[in-house]
């Protein structure tokens, strides 16, 4: 049986080959063996990823927002910010000024520019969907969903997780990540992280967000881009022979390049994870008045952020980059 898209025999001097991982022009998830190709394991893993970053997310708003320990390590961490805030609130609110509806149009505009021009027709759509889900999602989380129960910790019982312009900030370094080739992806990842953990860091900074807020942000986010992922394809969504194309022009200094922005998230992303985590145990067992108590919160919280968007981003890099490992 000849597919549509397959050339009849007598048009050609030589055996029809497909791109890998297409059949009739159309992806394949599975094998000539019926198990899962690479590209379908791939999927499938950013599925599951994606669905362990969207229960992060309600377990960082039950821990931190719905308990009094949780209350009162972050409500710390809130007070801890105040502590030289007037050096850095004109560097903070700089960044945050970058952060609007405009700004965010235009991001996506970009990004589905980009895949256009990459003819990645699906991965154009999947951008423009991903940015504008992951803030919608901030929102209804934080005004429809969420709620703030009053445990005499805090004098502020108004929800605010997830941080809005944290999820804004994250949402452009999805698209970024998403879009980019391959062999640019490690610095998409890097400029993405930066950017993301900057703007989480100045919201605390100008008193806008608990660190929580901006975890959760971050969260939603990463649980998106995955989603995306599993949808287009790990890879980017490549067209018949992109993916191969992709990686003839992606050189080997790039694929070590890549390895090495990897292993350095990781080790940022674990390290300040088990900082942040023994700050929280201190400061747990802390009244949180001293000012030694209140830095060592708010620099835990600060680091936490930071290991938190170096791991968020990992994932999406190691599963959009092999091509590069072929």
């Amino acid at each position: 049986m000849w597919c549509a898209s397959r050339p009849a025999p007598w048009l050609v001097s030589r055996p029809y080959v497909a791109g890998p991982g297409y059949r009739c022009g159309v992806p394949q998830t599975t094998g000539p063996d019926g198990h899962l190709s690479r590209d379908g394991a791939s999927r499938a893993v950013a599925l599951a990823l994606a669905v362990l970053a969207g229960a992060a997310v309600v377990a960082v708003w039950w821990f931190f927002v719905t308990t009094a320990t949780g209350q009162h390590v972050d409500e710390v961490a809130f007070e801890g910010a105040t502590i030289g805030r007037w050096r850095l609130a004109e560097s903070a609110q700089s960044v945050l000024d970058v952060v609007s509806v405009p700004f965010l149009v235009l991001v996506i505009l970009v990004g589905v520019l980009v895949a256009v021009l990459r003819r990645r027709w699906l991965l154009a759509v999947a951008v423009g969907v991903m940015v504008g889900a992951a803030n919608v999602t901030t929102q209804l989380l934080k005004y429809g969903l969420f709620t703030r129960p009053e445990l005499g910790v805090s004098e502020i019982e108004t929800n605010s997780l997830p941080s809005g312009h944290t999820t804004v900030a994250a949402s452009v370094a999805a698209a970024a990540i998403l879009v980019a080739p391959p062999r640019w992806r490690w610095l998409a990842a890097l400029l993405g992280a930066l950017y993301t953990g900057a703007t989480g860091v100045a919201t605390m900074v100008g008193g806008w967000h608990r660190a929580s807020d901006v975890v959760a942000g971050v969260l939603v986010v990463t649980a998106w881009l995955l989603l995306a992922q599993a949808v287009v394809g790990t890879g980017g969504g490549a067209r018949r022979g992109g993916a191969r194309a992709d990686a003839a022009a992606a050189t080997g200094r790039a694929a070590r390049t890549t390895r090495l922005t990897v292993h350095l998230l990781a080790i940022v992303g674990v390290g300040a994870g088990l900082v942040a985590l023994l700050s929280m145990l201190v400061i747990s067992q802390a009244d949180g008045e001293s000012r030694t108590e209140l830095l060592l919160a708010y620099g835990g919280a600060s680091v936490g952020v930071v290991g938190v968007t170096c791991l968020a981003v990992l994932a999406p890099l190691v599963l959009g980059t092999r091509e590069l490992r072929r």
